[in-house]
């Protein structure tokens, strides 16, 4: 079974195994905050920004480099360098208005240590509290 995998122009530099949200016209980059929906995972590494990267996109089993220890099963978020954190909503009055975005869910055991590389379910979307 093939790995369904799109190739998007990049605005800076950006490590594989990342987490990527559209930029600008067909172009990815790390998503800015948690409202910025992701769309997908770096497949590879591209240091010029002439280039395209591989992203895996929804419904696809990717690798994530991860940032900090999520549960098994657990909702992925992004961190501001595409690193996998967990998902959490803000608990502020603006929670209920402004929705944060992760991108899929962890499989397999939970990551326990910064540094984990594990396999992600790209699902992404928004949740509010």
């Amino acid at each position: 079974m093939s790995q369904k995998v799109h190739s998007f122009k990049v605005a800076s530099t950006l490590s594989a195994q990342r987490i990527v949200a559209i930029s600008a016209e067909n172009t990815v980059a790390y998503p800015s905050n948690n409202q910025t929906l992701p769309i997908g995972i770096t497949i590879d590494t591209v240091n010029d920004t002439n280039q395209a990267i591989p992203v895996a996109v929804m419904g696809e089993r990717a690798k994530l480099y991860f940032n900090d220890t999520v549960s098994a099963a657990g909702l992925v978020s992004s961190d501001s360098s595409g690193r996998g954190i967990p998902f959490t909503l803000a608990n502020t009055t603006t929670a209920l208005t402004l929705a944060s975005a992760y991108v899929g869910v962890l499989l397999g055991g939970a990551v326990a240590a910064t540094a984990t590389i594990a396999e992600v379910l790209i699902a992404p979307g928004f949740d509010r509290e």
